[in-house]
């Protein structure tokens, strides 16, 4: 005797769907610990400055509190807007922010400062900061639905990235250029490009960077001053002497928050390129470690993020972020501590500057976006 199945009682396969949870907490707690780090790392380091051009010590703590709160909002937007809608935004909103990276090479319309054109005169924005969020929607965008390196798409979008690049090259910003460059490949990798074409493309590149660094003076005289800094210890290798001098002095327990000496009359930039030695002066050794350990957990939260998203366009936006994010911090601290060349990179959430913190911050809040969204398999109802 035959029996034939019930077709009402057959099992559904599991279905998947999309669960919306809250933002990532632990990364959450990560970004505000990092603000309130930079907070009081401003207020002591750029109360001298302050006082000394302003008239009041508490300048830059307070216009840094203002980009914070302004910064916090972009962040909260960010992470309620789902990150898929940014690929279809990708190109217009990367056409805009170029058109405003190219009016800086425009007379009256950019302004001039220690040799390269990035500032505008009618907006208090630096574009370059935010062809890093440029960069990274297009890579995405394109990477996570290439079909071969010569689609449509691919042409379109890093055709944008390479024009975008060119005009931060020619302003010149060579180490926002070489960020967006270490971030496009690292991407690149993560998409499973072959990364032999991308030596090809490097060793084509490479020539061109050497001449453009050989032929501008003050890019010159900054490696010059990397590679022997004593050999000009008052013009070229001023700046990194006075970091190895504050860095030195912290010990392992530092002098003592808002006790730095180097950041009254010797070290350059103290609130913003070289805050990382002002803390390693003020807080020592264990405190530049502490500083160093946040960062570590930012990029291991933010690629757990990304790893753990189903969509391939949302996997490379998430990594692309966290990358940049994580890499623009460490390149600041090996500037510091003279691994690298002096470079114009500021310290991620930590150093004073408004166009720097608002767009990390509305890319960590894409990133926060990135992980309320999770998939799960459930059983029909």
């Amino acid at each position: 005797m035959s029996y034939k199945s019930n077709p009402s009682k057959r099992t559904k396969p599991p279905r998947t769907r999309y669960k919306i949870y809250p933002v990532d907490a632990n990364l959450l707690i990560i970004v505000i610990i990092l603000s309130i780090f930079g907070t009081v790392a401003v207020f002591s380091a750029g109360a001298p400055e302050g006082a000394d051009y302003y008239q009041n010590p508490l300048y830059y703590p307070i216009k840094h509190l203002i980009f914070g709160v302004i910064g916090f909002i972009f962040m909260a937007i960010a992470a309620l807007i789902d990150y898929k809608k940014w690929k279809k935004w990708a190109i217009p909103i990367s056409v805009v922010i170029i058109l405003l990276i190219v009016a800086t090479l425009i007379p009256g319309l950019g302004k001039t400062t220690y040799g390269s054109s990035r500032w505008l005169t009618f907006l208090p924005v630096q574009p370059s900061e935010f062809g890093k969020f440029a960069c990274v929607i297009l890579a995405a965008s394109a990477l996570s639905q290439v079909k071969s390196l010569f689609d449509e798409k691919m042409l379109v979008n890093f055709g944008l990235i390479v024009f975008m690049m060119g005009v931060i090259f020619i302003q010149p910003n060579l180490s926002i250029f070489l960020l967006l460059a270490g971030t496009c490949v690292a991407m690149a990798l993560a998409a499973g490009m072959s990364y032999r074409m991308l030596l090809l493309f490097g060793a084509c590149s490479l020539p061109v960077l050497l001449m453009k660094i050989k032929g501008t003076t003050y890019q010159m005289n900054r490696i010059q001053g990397w590679l022997d800094p004593f050999s000009d210890p008052q013009g070229i290798g001023y700046n990194l002497i006075q970091s190895w001098y504050a860095i030195s002095s912290g010990g392992l327990l530092g002098v003592g928050l808002g006790n730095s000496k180097q950041k009254l009359y010797w070290l350059p930039f103290g609130h913003t390129d070289f805050i990382f030695a002002v803390i390693a002066e003020e807080l020592g050794f264990l405190g530049s470690v502490c500083l160093i350990i946040l960062f570590v957990l930012f990029i291991k939260r933010g690629f757990k993020i990304s790893a753990r998203c189903e969509d391939k366009f949302g996997k490379l936006l998430g990594f692309g972020i966290t990358f940049i994010i994580g890499a623009q911090a460490f390149i600041n601290m090996c500037v510091a501590t003279g691994v690298f060349p002096v470079t114009g990179v500021t310290l991620p959430l930590i150093s004073y500057g408004g166009s720097s913190f608002m767009i990390t911050t509305f890319m960590i809040g894409i990133l926060l976006n990135i992980s309320r969204k999770r998939t799960e398999r459930v059983e029909h109802e």
